[in-house]
C-alpha cells in the first residue's frame, strides 16, 4: 500500500503540532479491501491556515476547509472537521462550519463504507457501522438516506458507481430512497451526470449497476438511455463497452439527445453510428468509404447485438483494406482534367461527377485508371 503510506507524514506532523488527524473516505475503504489507492484524503482538527503553515500546500477548497498538500508522489487533500449547512441546487452546501468533532464530520458524509477513520497506525474509528457494512458488502447511506440524497443528488449515481466498482449490494432503505428521489438527478449539471455515468460503465460490475439504474427508476432521467438499459438488462450477460453502450441506447431511442455534453468527436461518432444502425444496411465498400472503418464496425456490432445482422467484423476489415480508394483525392483524375474536356465552368456539376466516379470505382463498375475515368467523363459530358 505505497500510496497510503505517502500520507503518513502529514498525519504525524499534524499530530506532533497538537492536532488530531486521520485518513478518511475512499482511501481507508480501499486500503481495507486491498484495492489500489489513487487519492489520499485526511481529516483534521487543524484549521486551514494552520495546515498552510505546516506544509507546502495550496488552498484548493478554502470555502470547504480543504487544503491540498503538495507531495512529490501524490497530492493529499487535508480538510478540517466540518458541519455542512443547508444545501443549494441539490449539490453543494451554502455554508460550512468548522468543528472540533470528528464524529460530526463523519456523519455529514455519504455512505458508511466511506465514513471510516484510520490513524497512522492503521487503527480504525467507526461511528457509522462502516466496518460491518464493508465486511457484509453493503452500500448504506449514513443516517437518513432521503436527507443524504436531497443534500447532494449526485450521491444517487455515486451509490451505483460504488456498486459497479466493488460489487456490493445496496441496502434496502438506501435503495428505496434512491427510487423515491431518482428525479433529483435532473437538477445536476449534465457534465457531472456524464462523468459519473462513464465511471459506472467502466466498473467491473457494470451490469449490476445498470440493473440498479433500471429498478430505481434512475434510467427514466438519463436522456435517451432508458430503452437501451432495459434491453441490456434483459439480453446481455457480459459488460458492454462504453461506445457500444451509447450507440445501442441512442439507436433504440432514435437519436442522440442534445442534453449530453459529449466532445465533438464523440458526438459525431455516436450520431454517424446511430444513423448507420437505423439504416440497417449491409456494410459495403460505399458505406465504408462514407462512414469509415470505426463507425462501420460499431454499427455492425450494435446491429448484431440487436439481432439484425451477423457479426461481420473480419469481413468488414478485409473489405476496408481492399478499398480501391479512400477519398476523392485518390481518383486518378482531377477536377482540372475533367474541365479540360469541356467549356463549362467549374460548379456543382463537377462535384457531382466526381462523386459519381467515386461510387463507380467503389462498386467496381469502373477501374481507377486515368484513361478509363476520362473516357467515362467524356461520355457523360457528350450526352449533355
Amino acid at each position: 500500500m505505497e500510496t497510503i503510506r505517502n500520507g503518513r507524514f502529514v498525519i504525524e506532523k499534524l499530530k506532533s503540532n497538537g492536532h488530531e488527524a486521520y485518513y478518511v473516505g475512499g482511501c481507508v475503504r480501499d486500503h481495507l479491501l486491498g484495492l489500489e489507492i489513487r487519492d489520499i484524503d485526511i481529516t483534521t482538527s487543524a484549521k486551514p491556515f494552520e495546515v498552510l503553515k505546516l506544509f507546502k500546500s495550496e488552498p484548493t477548497g478554502l470555502k470547504y476547509g480543504t487544503i491540498t498538500v503538495l507531495h512529490e508522489k501524490v497530492n493529499i487533500e487535508v480538510t478540517t472537521y466540518r458541519v455542512d449547512g443547508t444545501y443549494e441546487d441539490f449539490r453543494k452546501p451554502t455554508e460550512v462550519t468548522l468543528t472540533d468533532s470528528k464524529e460530526e464530520d463523519v456523519k455529514r458524509r455519504d455512505f458508511t463504507i466511506n465514513g471510516l477513520l484510520m490513524d497512522e497506525n492503521y487503527e480504525i474509528t467507526d461511528y457509522v457501522g462502516g466496518q460491518e457494512d464493508l465486511q457484509n458488502h453493503i452500500i448504506r447511506a449514513i443516517g437518513n438516506p432521503v436527507e443524504r440524497f436531497n443534500e447532494d443528488a449526485l450521491r444517487l449515481l455515486r451509490a451505483v458507481y460504488f456498486q459497479t466498482k466493488l460489487g456490493f449490494q445496496i441496502d434496502k432503505d438506501t435503495r428505496d430512497a434512491m427510487k423515491e428521489n431518482a428525479h433529483l438527478i435532473t437538477h445536476l449539471p449534465n457534465e457531472r451526470v456524464l462523468n459519473e455515468t462513464l465511471k459506472i460503465l467502466s466498473g467491473d460490475y457494470q451490469l449490476m449497476g445498470l440493473k440498479t439504474i433500471e429498478t430505481t427508476g434512475l434510467s427514466k432521467y438519463l436522456p435517451g438511455l432508458e430503452k437501451g438499459i432495459n434491453f441490456i438488462n434483459e439480453n446481455l450477460k457480459d459488460r458492454i463497452f462504453i461506445d457500444s453502450f451509447f450507440v445501442l441506447c441512442f439507436s433504440l431511442h432514435g437519436s442522440v439527445p442534445n442534453d449530453w455534453k459529449f466532445s465533438n468527436v464523440h458526438r459525431n461518432k455516436y450520431q454517424k453510428s446511430v444513423e448507420l444502425v437505423l439504416k440497417n444496411s449491409e456494410i459495403d465498400a460505399l458505406i465504408l468509404y462514407n462512414y469509415g472503418l470505426e463507425i462501420s464496425l460499431l454499427a455492425n456490432k450494435i446491429l448484431f447485438i440487436l439481432g439484425k445482422q451477423k457479426n461481420q467484423k473480419n469481413q468488414i476489415k478485409t473489405l476496408f483494406e481492399a478499398l480501391p480508394i479512400n477519398s476523392v483525392t485518390d481518383l486518378k483524375v482531377k477536377g482540372s482534367d475533367i474541365l479540360s474536356l469541356t467549356e463549362k465552368k467549374q460548379g456543382a456539376w463537377l462535384s457531382k461527377l466526381l462523386d459519381e466516379l467515386v461510387t463507380k470505382v467503389l462498386k467496381k463498375e469502373l477501374v481507377n485508371k486515368h484513361e478509363d475515368l476520362m473516357n467515362y467523363c467524356r461520355g457523360i459530358l457528350n450526352e449533355k
